[in-house]
């Protein structure tokens, strides 16, 4: 599984005289990784087994919502009709439960938004499950307050969205405090539940797409106050899916509850030249003021140096666990 470290030698300005000297050195470094992974081989398992693991031909996919939801257009755009059958879900628990059964082969689930932030449940989700991200998908977001044909703005007593969708168009709704605001389970389901209802003081906050499919006439569009607006979806699997062009890895961890233990860890990173593209705090409900922190940063777990540091990381952990590695979308 380590064959590649040609760009780790080049990395550090080690150059290679002859090709038994380079197979020298990598069998020592393969022995060196082996041997800090020493009481954590099912790491090395499960990373062995993504490698050789293959994307499911014509795949079952399941996402949270209804027809027109944000989550349908992100599973079109990243499987790009190559899957035998999509399937919509009430809420991310029953993706995750599909999954878990193999009901479906992947589930699609939104994690963070550009401007609203992190969607916090689905952090929960993936650590508490065995789980992997195997991809992602940006979608552009753009919300809209739509209402059954004939509704004035002036009419809306009620409003109903995810509390993302919600949250997004913030600044539109400060305009109309009459407007009382209705976290929804999805912006879709949303459009859907207003479109039944019928009522000219009931209005959704969704997609263009999800108010044409259910009949809803759209008062205001693009009402989001970022209108550099995305939210990131990822793909979920039960194995990893490791290829040579994944650049993206995901790992979620609880340090010891001592000055400066977050600051040491963090320092493996950049000791090990990886960089780091994010880290969340989730606080741990078992234990007051501590917290798990999920991170995401560059590199492939069959890089030598990502998995020194990974080792290294995990030595200093209470907990810890890889959530995947998959090629970042653009």
């Amino acid at each position: 599984m380590l064959e590649r470290h040609e760009a780790f030698f080049s990395k550090w300005g080690v150059k290679m005289e002859t090709e038994n000297q380079y197979e020298g050195i990598t069998r020592m470094l393969n022995v060196s990784i082996e041997n800090l992974y020493e009481h954590n081989q099912h790491i090395l398992c499960q990373i062995e087994e993504g490698i050789n693991t293959h994307v499911i031909p014509n795949p079952v996919v399941g996402y949270q919502g209804v027809p027109g939801a944000y989550g349908e257009e992100a599973t079109y755009t990243y499987f790009k009709e190559k899957w035998s059958k999509i399937i919509a879900h009430d809420s991310f628990e029953d993706v995750i439960e599909a999954l878990i059964e193999g009901k479906i082969d992947y589930g699609v689930l939104p994690i963070e938004n550009s401007s609203a932030g992190e969607v916090l449940d689905t952090y929960d989700l993936i650590k508490n499950n065995e789980l992997y991200i195997v991809g992602e998908q940006s979608i552009k977001i753009e919300q809209n307050l739509l209402a059954i044909p004939g509704t004035k703005i002036e009419d809306i007593e009620e409003v109903y969205s995810h509390s993302q969708g919600l949250n997004q168009s913030k600044e539109f709704l400060k305009q109309y405090p009459k407007m009382k605001t209705c976290p929804y389970i999805n912006t879709a389901t949303a459009c859907k539940h207003v479109a039944d209802l019928k009522d000219k003081t009931k209005a959704a906050i969704g997609s263009k797409r999800a108010g044409k499919l259910y009949g809803l006439e759209n008062l205001a569009p693009n009402i989001n106050f970022n209108k550099n607006n995305f939210t990131r979806f990822i793909v979920l699997a039960n194995k990893m899916n490791i290829t040579n062009d994944s650049d993206k890895i995901s790992i979620v961890f609880s340090t010891e509850h001592l000055s400066g233990a977050l600051y040491n860890i963090l320092g493996y990173f950049a000791h090990n030249g990886l960089n780091l593209i994010k880290i969340q705090s989730r606080p741990l409900l078992d234990k007051k003021w501590e917290y798990y922190f999920f991170a995401d940063l560059e590199g492939n777990l069959e890089q030598a140096n990502v998995l020194i540091a990974l080792s290294q990381i995990m030595n200093q952990c209470s907990y810890f666990k890889i959530l995947g590695n998959y090629k970042q979308c653009d």
